[in-house]
């Protein structure tokens, strides 16, 4: 998975990384990120995710489907999304399977609507990768 996110940030203008963890912290893959970098950030990107994810606990009476978080700062953008949105209620995608979550990493002059595009393309383009089998329990 390495490979596409090199090329996601290589032909996406304004993005200089990208990660895919695990929803529970798990680095699966990264690009433009140095080791360390990565792995604190996976710790960071599935925290993140979660509490987007409950948004939807004050601003409405019902699940509303989390789509993307935007972090803006004067230095960056980051931007995550749930990379399992595209398989959901699918055949073959049932409880011992989870999504994993995207996180790319942008100039904060990068276009907003370009990388999310990009993102949901990349997504969609290989869904059924993204899944992971839980881990322990029965």
């Amino acid at each position: 998975m390495s490979w596409l996110l090199d090329k996601f940030v290589e032909k996406t203008t304004g993005v200089t990384g990208a990660l895919l963890v695990s929803r529970d912290g798990l680095k699966m893959a990264a690009a433009g990120l140095g080791t360390d970098q990565a792995d604190r950030g996976a710790a960071w990107v599935s925290s993140f995710h979660s509490l987007a994810r409950s948004a939807d606990s004050f601003c409405t009476s019902e699940a509303s489907g989390f789509r993307q978080a935007i972090v803006e700062d004067n230095a960056f953008l980051v931007f995550v999304t749930s990379a399992d949105h595209t398989t959901a209620g699918r055949p073959g995608t049932g409880s011992r399977l989870v999504g994993s979550v995207l996180c790319v990493l942008a100039e904060p002059g990068a276009d907003p609507n370009t990388i999310g595009f990009e993102m949901g393309l990349l997504v969609k383009s290989v869904a059924d990768h993204l899944l992971t089998a839980t881990r322990g329990g029965r």
